[in-house]
């Protein structure tokens, strides 16, 4: 318990740092919207850092009157355009446009106080940036800003003198050791929200996955398994070596008449109502599915034909004792049930076709009944469509 809060407590601070950073703008979402959050809180975090250097710079006398207050007011000016590109939601024209401003306006400082300044070790996090703002989709504007970013490096470090024209030999020291310092914060938490980010997408892609399986695997009307799961069982059982099993389908009496007289929506709730009283009736290791149109199919494991009868019996009889409410009236609804007992002989579609062979004797009965066929049962031949009574 001890060690889940810890773990727990741990995992906040990259949730957190990942939420300043991912904040949705411009009414992006997914991806997109994460990448546009992430330019748009650097664009503001630049805007407010670099007013503070102007400000410094204004403040002295040597700086005021050169060129740095300008440049700091053309990079100020560039990320506002950045801010209304990523509100207008142009996530990669505001990624480009502030890399390409924050690339040249390092390599510029580094020129004009030198590269013992440190101010180009900057460029070393796009190699961690460019992940957090371009998308997946937008993977050749990652590795362009990659190439760029580490030339600008190079230019920086062995084009830029020592120490600029407007480097202090009594600070540089102090600006080296604080540069080096953020650039290995911002590669630190630049770290932490790519991480959280890539598990959160592991996560979303696992919960897909899981969603596209339930949907494969599902009837989207009653809730009840299709044919994929059901087939998967009976192969499953067919091929079990030493277990019997029974198989049982049920047939909504009367269907195409009551679709035809009060139409498809209301046949639609009936069978819905039809899948939840049968899932009610069924154990856990029973496997219950829609087999098709007004068809039900129960697959009972270890189960003999006169065990399945008695609850296939009960089923029948609970199905029947209350009406379906459809609009302003309701419907009594019966079940025919065709029962057969399957063994392992690896031909699931044998006990099938024997079920619905006795599902068929139901009906001719008059319905709202129960009938089996046994596994010594003389093979039958095909069923024909003239022979479906519903």
């Amino acid at each position: 318990m001890e060690g889940d809060e810890r773990q727990g407590r741990a995992s906040r601070l990259p949730a957190l740092l990942s939420t300043f950073f991912e904040r949705r703008a411009g009414g992006l979402s997914g991806a997109q919207g994460s990448s546009a959050g992430t330019v748009h809180t650097f664009a503001l975090l630049s805007i407010v850092s670099t007013l503070g250097f102007t400000v410094r710079y204004m403040g002295d006398p040597d700086l005021a009157g050169g060129p740095l207050p300008w440049l700091n007011g053309v990079l100020v000016a560039t990320f506002g355009v950045v801010l209304v590109l990523i509100s207008l939601g142009r996530q990669l024209a505001g990624a480009v446009v502030y890399l390409a401003a924050s690339t040249l306006g390092t390599v510029l400082m580094a020129l004009m106080f030198g590269w013992s300044s440190g101010h180009h070790l900057y460029l070393i996090t796009a190699s961690q940036l460019v992940f957090l703002m371009f998308t997946d989709r937008q993977r050749g504007w990652r590795w362009l800003f990659v190439l760029l970013s580490a030339a600008a490096f190079l230019v920086a470090q062995l084009g830029a003198p020592g120490l600029g024209a407007y480097g202090d030999a009594a600070r540089v020291g102090t600006d080296f050791a604080l540069n080096a310092v953020g650039t290995a914060t911002l590669m630190f938490v630049l770290s932490v929200v790519a991480q959280h980010r890539a598990g959160a997408a592991r996560e979303e892609a696992r919960r897909q996955a899981e969603r596209a399986e339930y949907l494969a695997n599902t009837d989207p009307l009653t809730g009840l398994a299709n044919r994929r799961p059901v087939m998967a069982r009976l192969e499953e059982l067919a091929a079990a070596d030493g277990r019997t099993y029974a198989v049982a389908i049920a047939d909504l009496d009367r269907f195409k008449q009551l679709n035809d007289v009060y139409g498809h929506a209301c046949g639609d709730r009936v069978l819905a109502a039809l899948g939840e009283r049968l899932r009610g009736q069924v154990r856990v290791t029973d496997q219950l599915g829609r087999w098709g149109g007004e068809e039900f199919i129960v697959v009972l494991a270890d189960t003999s034909l006169a065990d399945a009868a008695v609850m296939m019996e009960r089923m029948r009889r609970i199905v029947g004792e209350s009406p379906v409410a459809c609009g302003d009236h309701t419907h009594r609804v019966t079940v025919s049930v065709g029962i057969s007992e399957g063994v392992a002989d690896r031909a699931s579609h044998r006990v099938v076709k024997r079920a619905d062979d006795a599902l068929y004797d139901a009906k001719l009965a008059g319905r709202d009944r129960v009938r089996t066929r046994p596994y010594d049962d003389a093979p039958t031949a095909a069923t024909p469509i003239v022979r479906r009574i519903r």
